[in-house]
């Protein structure tokens, strides 16, 4: 069960996974787009409209969802700070609760509120949690809950993972790099998974480990992994959530904006964003192709590309502005597949809101399996297209 599902990122890699899923979508043109997928989403568009005892959806035994980040993103300053103070406070008064009567008091209380606010959005980060009560007081308590969200939320992340721990959940919350996995851009989200274990809430939740070199500016790019053995074990960096032994397996290198568009843009470019500048072009991130983007946003049509020529000193320089990216070559720095068919109107947005699939892959596989994804799926991912609801169906069957 997805709760603000977007175009499908969760649901496309559960699928790849084998693993049956329906998403809450309230956005017409990426309800347009997940249908045009194959993905399945509920006929009703507002996840404050459903619940987990609905014929749609009863039968999910996991809840993911990444609640809209807007109230969030202005975390640095007094306003994001209330924000993020309120939703804390507010989540205390739902969880404990025994018995449904009591749940659905302290629910009307707290959305009375949430509605009241000058944002109501705020309140969005709050339905996660009246999803896991409800199941577990009307319904049957979910097995597993993934949630993710901006950086900025780790803070109610965190506090989750303690409030779940009080109903039977053994829960954690870390900020994972997309990178590191393989995803060939920069972005970090906040990552809560929890696993149903009454007696045994208080034990490490397993994570993904990096698979890929961390991104730093200024950094070398590690060779391959075999030339990485071949130099002698040199070259071993770790960029993984936690730190690794030093026997542990060698990462790859970073995946580069090159590696997954090189077939349309064969020559070097740099890539001119206007993210973050605040309008002063000495501010512009500048990343070449043989760096992995900066985070692809709904605005990543505005960045400007430029190619990279070699001049008679044998230096690389900034030649003519080239045509900026489509739709198609922003969802593979999103780690979608080529023919995913983005439809109707302000696809850029539906892109940047996505959680990339790849990066997926890894957080479903270490919730739902607790082990790392089998590399089949990411050739299936690469080669993914659309199909017929019934050939899903065949594959499902196979399972994880």
């Amino acid at each position: 069960m997805d709760l603000f599902a977007g175009p499908g990122g969760l649901d496309i890699a559960a699928a790849i996974m084998g693993v049956e899923s329906i998403g809450v979508e309230w956005d017409d043109p990426t309800r347009a787009t997940r249908a045009a997928a194959g993905l399945s989403t509920t006929t009703e568009k507002d996840v404050a409209a459903l619940g987990p005892n609905d014929p749609e959806v009863r039968d999910a035994n996991v809840l993911t969802g990444g609640p809209p980040c807007q109230s969030f993103s202005v975390a640095g300053n007094r306003e994001g700070h209330k924000a993020l103070d309120d939703v804390k406070r507010l989540a205390h008064c739902l969880v404990g609760h025994k018995d449904y009567k009591s749940f659905e008091a302290a629910w009307k209380a707290v959305k009375g509120e949430t509605d009241s606010m000058s944002d109501a959005r705020t309140g969005f980060v709050l339905q996660p949690l009246r999803w896991i009560m409800e199941a577990k007081l009307r319904h049957r308590p979910y097995e597993v809950v993934v949630l993710e969200q901006v950086p900025t939320v780790l803070p109610v992340w965190k506090h989750y993972a303690e409030l779940l721990g009080r109903i039977g959940y053994a829960a954690e919350a870390h900020v994972l790099h997309a990178e590191d996995f393989g995803v060939p851009q920069t972005r970090r989200r906040a990552v809560l998974i929890a696993q149903l274990d009454p007696k045994n809430t208080g034990r490490r939740v397993h994570f993904p480990r990096a698979t890929h070199q961390r991104y730093l500016k200024g950094a070398e790019r590690l060779l391959p992994q075999k030339d990485q053995d071949a130099a002698g074990g040199k070259e071993e960096q770790d960029g993984s959530l936690f730190a690794a032994p030093r026997s542990a397996k060698k990462v790859n290198p970073w995946v580069s904006v090159q590696d997954v568009l090189g077939a349309t843009r064969p020559r070097d470019f740099v890539l001119v964003s206007n993210y973050g500048s605040g309008g002063d072009p000495k501010n512009r991130g500048r990343r070449t192709s043989l760096e992995p983007a900066a985070t692809i946003t709904g605005k990543f049509r505005r960045n400007r590309l430029f190619l990279l020529k070699e001049n008679e000193s044998g230096e690389k320089e900034v030649g003519e502005e080239l045509d900026r990216l489509s739709f198609e070559e922003g969802g593979l720095l999103q780690s979608f597949p080529a023919r995913y068919p983005w439809q109707s109107t302000d696809v850029a947005q539906q892109i940047g809101n996505a959680v990339p699939p790849r990066l997926s892959l890894h957080i479903l596989s270490a919730a739902l399996l607790r082990k790392a994804p089998k590399d089949e799926w990411f050739t299936r991912l690469a080669e993914w297209k659309p199909q017929s609801r019934s050939t899903e169906k065949d594959n499902l069957a196979e399972g994880p």
